[in-house]
């Protein structure tokens, strides 16, 4: 049985890869990307791309310095996309694909937001790459039908926060959760 099975309702019911292109982008660098929706093909890939995170990286992403399971790798490439959206930026290294970064939204159950991820690696921090594939996902989001994005990140990752911001995410925090930074962005009161 899917999780669309499980939750009949939940999700935007608009298929999220649809009039989604592959899509070259040059980063700051001079470095050639390709934006694409991830594919449940690209399992071997995700695991490399998060194998090769530093345990600082993963940290900012996971919350935690652990590293992904095979199960979680699995979800993460074979997403149900009546409720999720996910893009990887890859590169070309000896004509073979090497991934680089990812972002992602899933939907909440029986709502129109939707918590956001990103995470890029570490040798490509400070190079555009957030800016790229965060708008991307913005974009993505607001053609599938979600109303607000939103995702929580350590106050300590700065570049998460000073990408938020850049891009007008609202910044919070909770009482007593201080260590918690909450970002948040109607997705349709600015174009």
């Amino acid at each position: 049985m899917t999780d669309t099975e499980h939750y009949p309702h939940r999700g935007t019911g608009v298929d999220t890869s649809a009039g989604i292109e592959r899509r070259r982008w040059q980063m700051i660098d001079g470095t050639w990307v390709l934006l694409r929706p991830i594919e449940p093909g690209d399992f071997e890939l995700e695991r490399n791309f998060a194998d090769g995170l530093s345990r600082s990286t993963r940290y900012m992403r996971l919350m935690s310095g652990r590293w992904p399971s095979d199960d979680e790798i699995y979800r993460w490439t074979h997403i149900d996309r009546q409720r999720e959206g996910a893009l990887i930026a890859t590169i070309s290294v000896d004509g073979r694909e090497q991934q680089i970064g990812v972002a992602r939204y899933v939907v909440d159950l029986g709502k129109s937001e939707a918590e956001l991820a990103i995470v890029i690696s570490d040798a490509w921090h400070g190079k555009g790459l957030g800016i790229c594939l965060l708008s991307s996902l913005i974009d993505l989001a607001k053609q599938s039908g979600v109303r607000r994005l939103y995702g929580t990140t350590l106050s300590e990752n700065n570049a998460m926060i000073g990408l938020g911001r850049r891009l007008g995410f609202m910044l919070s925090y909770e009482t007593g959760a201080e260590a918690i930074t909450k970002l948040s962005r109607d997705l349709h009161s600015r174009d």
